[in-house]
């Protein structure tokens, strides 16, 4: 699938079904977040894996949109390797893992799996429940499986370029 296809087609998946998906897929979908760009090549993600029931009660404890997802991936950061730069951004692991969970969504999409990326969470209760160390920055969740529903008609909604786009100067 072409990129830009590939991009059109993926969409939060708010409902998954039961079904369990592959070890090999997770791995997948982990690899791309490992490729991604970082700045400084600093490389400051990681990726917790969750798929045990006792696990997946911890996610729900921690946010009310798992949708059912056999897989919950809580993508972090830690703060002592993640460049910095005051001028621009203070700590580029926010940028990081927006990228490397924004290629962990479209792998899966790749792979025929739905996902979903969630910020709706207690950041405190996920550092409880999964016992993070202090230099690890919870970022966002990424929720993984076999879609139960199609995309709803808000996933084609999209400004129009001419919207959005300007040249040289605003």
């Amino acid at each position: 699938m072409d990129v830009l296809k590939l991009m059109k087609a993926r969409y939060s998946c708010r409902k998954f079904s039961d079904e369990l998906i592959k070890d090999e897929d997770v791995s997948k979908i982990l690899e791309t977040g490992r490729l991604a760009p970082s700045a400084q090549n600093k490389q400051p993600w990681r990726f917790l894996v969750v798929k045990s029931a006792e696990g997946l009660n911890k996610v729900d404890a921690a946010t009310r949109c798992r949708f059912h997802a056999p897989v919950a991936i809580l993508v972090c950061f830690d703060k002592e390797v993640s460049a910095k730069n005051e001028k621009v951004n203070p700590d580029y692991g926010w940028v990081d893992c927006g990228i490397a969970i924004s290629q962990m969504a479209l792998e899966a999409e790749e792979l025929g799996l739905g996902s979903c990326i969630v910020g709706a969470y207690d950041p405190d209760v996920a550092r409880k429940e999964f016992n993070l160390p202090k230099n690890i920055v919870p970022y966002l969740f990424l929720m993984v499986g076999q879609t139960d529903m199609p995309p709803s008609e808000m996933h084609r909604e999209r400004a129009d370029l001419k919207d959005i786009v300007f040249n040289e100067t605003f």
